[in-house]
């Protein structure tokens, strides 16, 4: 599907020799509750080993596709090569090994419309629950959008797995830290900068 003019999210998924996991990912997304024309998907191949021309193009027919490659240099530094491959007013990023809610982008697009200059978060909720890693990292996540987001209004940190910005200020403040090579705590410190330059951002758990 092609859009016909600019849409209102472009959704970003870094990936990294997860193909099975980038599938699912995709299938959720092909899921979304939201128009087709008014979003699309960016894949950025972060120099992974296993080629994904094949996964991608099952989708083709059903999302606004479009898969990027780079050497690999992170998640941060793809996150941001997706940003600037992006049509959409609003950047919704989310992970490879995630599966955003059928209503995802809807609950999105309401806090963004009315707050069009902040960052919104929302919560992620652990599908794995016999897996110990996803369990051990869901209870680190719920454990610092508590303390961190306790007032929603004036929350301070949410983790790249659900995450939107509006796009023109995403690109105004550098986007993400490409110093970081793996994943850990560049969105830590995209929000401490955001904050920083005196933005706001807002929880949304609904989403």
């Amino acid at each position: 599907m092609k859009l016909t003019d600019a849409p209102r999210f472009s959704i970003v998924i870094p990936t990294y020799n997860r193909p099975e996991q980038l599938a699912v990912c995709l299938q959720a997304c092909a899921r979304l509750d939201y128009p087709r024309d008014c979003f699309e998907v960016i894949v950025v191949d972060d120099g992974g080993a296993e080629p994904l021309e094949e996964i991608v193009a099952c989708f083709q027919g059903t999302l606004t596709l479009k898969l990027l490659q780079q050497v690999n240099t992170g998640p941060a530094a793809a996150r941001n090569k997706g940003a600037s491959e992006a049509a959409g007013e609003f950047l919704a990023f989310t992970d490879d090994d995630c599966a955003p809610a059928p209503n995802w982008l809807q609950t999105l697009e309401r806090q963004c419309v009315a707050s069009p200059d902040c960052v919104i978060g929302g919560r992620t909720v652990n599908a794995l629950t016999g897996n110990v890693y996803s369990t051990a990292s869901q209870l680190l996540i719920s454990y610092l959008c508590s303390f961190y987001n306790a007032i929603p209004h004036n929350a301070r940190f949410f983790p790249s797995s659900n995450l939107a910005f509006p796009i023109k200020q995403f690109r105004a403040v550098g986007g993400f830290d490409v110093t970081y090579p793996r994943a850990a705590a560049e969105d830590r410190e995209l929000c401490d900068r955001w904050l920083h330059l005196g933005r706001r951002m807002l929880y949304a758990s609904e989403a």
